[in-house]
């Protein structure tokens, strides 16, 4: 059985996994925002406002977000009658999910500039990327905090894990074009990665006995690295910067894809699919992998303990030598692919009048092994060219109270953007599992030519 100490120690330890990690974000506001040219990099059918827009380096976007469906912090943490604050797993187990994700990360623009005319518009950009998504399930806990014996006769698979980090740069496209009622929408994009761990394949399941308590383990993982340097890398000094940053030997290609209808002069639908594609990792590839294997434990013989005359205590290396052989890497350097988290949306929107607009979204994005599914409403007000304003609220799966918005103000040739999935974790950020953050400024210059009748 597992003592409190063990407890302590093993919840600590899993706590301490999100932060160990580093992700591509997923804006929902952001898409009711054509004004501006980011909009189009995740709506592709969205056509900025503005004639000529630059975006300055690094200043012109900057987002991140972090995202836990299992838990927030204050979920975790309570106060004890004493004062003092104090971990409460027992409260919040029983809430997860079979499967729950923790997931952030950042992008940052290192050029943008996009030129939109009366039917059409196009775009270039070149962006890093950071991506981190962890998936694991509740079974971990259930295991970690109650022991095993309070699963007799059942089977718990605490290692079945998701994992995908990856750090890299993308040159992309972006082009729109109407046709009548329709706007079709195409990003296309080269990728060269710079870092990425992946757990292709995880297991561990422990099972106990029900007449004899006796446990069996069985475990499999394909753990696949690219980037991270071992001692021979170091020698050869392969991952010295800038060599590191601007290597292009991980190469990949992407899309983002979207069309959009004019059901009439107020209503238009739009649907998409924005990071369909993959990357090869070919560079310092370090894979490590177990399995499948398994292995018993009956428990141990007192009797094997006893001095009996001139008799010698009898070895248990046969047990230690089974678990080192259960979790014993093997280290291969195959080459690998990766795909991106693709995310498919539907989008309506409803102008009420030149000035005030209604939309809705729907969309649903894989977080390692986990699907996610995310609503938003939204409401957008225009106060002429020079201020945009919206408000929203975004429902996630394990995050439903997230109320966000948007600010985009545009003067002497510049546009200066803010926009938030859930304002509210600024104000609580230790009650919020859902936080995203975009902003930014670009140059602007003229007004994109109005079709008749708009």
């Amino acid at each position: 059985m597992i003592t409190k100490s063990m407890k302590k120690i093993i919840t600590a330890a899993l706590l301490s996994l999100p932060l160990v990690a580093a992700a591509q974000t997923t804006p929902y506001t952001l898409k009711f925002l054509p004004q501006l040219q980011q909009s189009q990099w995740v709506n592709a059918t969205n056509q900025s406002d503005a004639k000529i827009s630059i975006g300055v380096p690094v200043l012109s976007s900057l987002s991140f977000y972090v995202y836990n469906s299992g838990f927030s912090y204050n979920s975790l943490f309570k106060a004890n009658p004493d004062g003092t604050m104090g971990i409460h797993p027992g409260d919040f187990i029983d809430k997860l999910k079979a499967r729950n994700v923790v997931a952030f990360g950042a992008d940052v623009s290192l050029f943008s500039a996009n030129v939109a005319l009366k039917d059409m518009s196009i775009g270039f950009s070149v962006q890093d990327r950071v991506d981190f998504r962890f998936s694991y399930p509740k079974d971990l806990f259930k295991f970690a905090w109650y022991g095993n014996g309070a699963y007799i006769g059942q089977s718990l698979n605490i290692g079945n894990f998701g994992l995908n980090a990856s750090w890299y740069r993308e040159y992309a496209l972006h082009g729109t074009k109407n046709f009548g009622k329709w706007t079709f929408g195409a990003s296309p994009k080269l990728l060269f990665g710079k870092t990425n761990i992946n757990v292709k394949e995880s297991y561990l399941q422990v099972y106990t006995e029900p007449d004899y308590y006796a446990i069996t383990a069985m475990t499999e993982l394909n753990l696949q690295t690219s980037g991270l340097a071992d001692s021979a890398d170091r020698a050869q000094g392969n991952m010295q910067f800038p060599a590191y940053a601007f290597n292009t030997k991980n190469t990949g290609l992407g899309i983002d894809l979207g069309v959009k209808y004019d059901l009439t002069e107020k209503i238009d639908v739009a649907a998409g699919i924005n990071n369909l594609g993959y990357i090869n990792w070919k560079s310092n590839i370090h894979n490590h992998t177990v399995g499948p294997k398994s292995f018993t434990f009956d428990g141990f013989d007192l009797s094997n303990y006893l001095r009996t005359g001139d008799s010698s205590f009898i070895s248990t290396d046969q047990y230690v030598d089974s678990v080192k052989d259960l979790i014993k890497f093997e280290k291969n350097s195959t080459a690998y692919r990766t795909t991106l988290p693709a995310e498919i949306y539907a989008i309506g929107n409803y102008k009420i009048s030149d000035v005030h607009n209604v939309g809705a979204q729907f969309s649903t994005q894989k977080f390692s092994k986990k699907m996610v599914v995310t609503t938003t409403l939204a409401y957008r007000i225009n106060v002429g060219k020079h201020l945009t304003g919206a408000l929203s609220y975004t429902m996630r799966s394990g995050s439903a109270f997230n109320l966000g918005g948007a600010v985009i103000l545009r003067f002497a040739g510049m546009q200066w953007y803010v926009a938030a999935d859930n304002w509210w974790a600024s104000v609580k950020p230790l009650d919020a599992r859902n936080a995203n953050l975009n902003l930014g400024m670009n140059l602007v210059f003229g007004d994109r030519a109005k079709k008749k009748g708009d």
